[in-house]
């Protein structure tokens, strides 16, 4: 008996540990719903925590092609994306060289556009891994899209 109460002491809840984030389809429908009308790009986070040496954030995207622009590719220094496509498809291109450069701040993210990258359809349920450093683009979009991103930030 006092073997058990050492173990369920051990493994029990401790103060000031970290707890679990939750984001419901609840949430990502309401960040949806506030999508201004007309916008082909929307990008909003609907949570974020921080883990220490990382920060987290969950962030939904929604593309609306737009006759005659193409998007530009990003590449961020401290970022890993991850993307989960939600709804509709694209063709997603990553690698190759990033030339033709501006800065953003955020991120902190190159823009350009890719010379020799790798292209591959994504559709619902497709997951993607986008490692810092990796330019990255939608180089065509298939109708709309709508896709999860989990950003994963080192501090």
């Amino acid at each position: 008996m006092l073997g058990l109460l050492t173990l369920l002491a051990a493994v029990s809840v401790v103060p000031g540990a970290p707890t679990a984030t939750y984001v419901s389809t609840a949430d990502i429908k309401a960040a949806l719903a506030q999508m201004p009308p007309g916008k082909t790009t929307y990008d909003k986070p609907i949570k974020a925590v921080d883990v220490g040496p990382y920060k987290v954030t969950i962030v939904i995207l929604r593309r609306v092609p737009k006759e005659g622009s193409e998007d530009s590719a990003l590449s961020h220094e401290r970022v890993t994306e991850v993307y989960q496509i939600i709804s509709g498809a694209g063709t997603f291109e990553t690698g190759g060289t990033l030339v033709n450069l501006t800065s953003e701040a955020a991120g902190p993210s190159t823009r350009g556009t890719i010379e020799g990258g790798e292209s591959r359809v994504m559709a619902p349920g497709d997951v993607v891994v986008i490692p810092p450093g990796l330019p990255h683009r939608f180089s065509k979009l298939d109708g709309t899209i709508t896709y999860l991103v989990t950003r994963i930030e080192a501090h």
